[in-house]
């Protein structure tokens, strides 16, 4: 008598994060390569795709909130409006274009530090002072070692970060 070992049951939001997690990739897939690759049932594959389709349309115009008042956590769904109706990558763009064209010199300095990892004493980087460099003194973006070398603040490491995700180009600056 032959037994075949049965395949483990995948449950529901397993198999939905599966499946998302496969087609993040952006690359197409037929429903029975998808399958293969998820190492899903085919109709378990189909009802994730099903939901995912009525979730993604529901979406669309919508935002699930979910915020936490005291010990009580209140979830609403509302309208999409103003800036939050676009996609990420096009807030970022609108931002950019509107308020922020180019970045600044301040931001240019806390990147290079940020990229040459200079976030604490022991790494701090020499930079010729400027009126710029005293202002984030000021500010308390970075911290001047007795070498007169700097390095970022947890705050500059925060601005330099966002200003990395603004500016995608400071990663090539020197």
């Amino acid at each position: 008598m032959l037994f075949m070992k049965a395949r483990a049951r995948t449950d529901f939001v397993t198999a939905v994060e599966k499946t998302l997690e496969t087609l993040k990739s952006g690359e197409p897939f037929t429903q029975n390569k998808l399958a293969q690759k998820t190492k899903l049932n085919f109709r378990t594959l189909q009802k994730v795709l099903i939901h995912l389709g009525g979730v993604q349309s529901i979406l669309q115009d919508k935002i699930i909130d979910i915020s936490d008042l005291d010990n009580v956590k209140i979830v609403r769904m509302k309208e999409r409006s103003g800036l939050t109706s676009f996609p990420d990558n096009i807030q970022k763009m609108i931002i950019k274009t509107l308020y922020y064209p180019t970045s600044s010199r301040e931001e240019e300095i806390l990147v290079h530090l940020l990229l040459r990892k200079a976030m604490s004493k022991d790494f701090a980087v020499h930079i010729p002072e400027d009126s710029i460099l005293k202002e984030l003194l000021e500010m308390e973006y970075v911290t001047k070692t007795k070498a007169s070398s700097y390095y970022l603040t947890s705050d500059g490491m925060m601005v330099a970060k966002g200003a990395m995700k603004l500016y995608p180009e400071l990663k090539e600056v020197k």
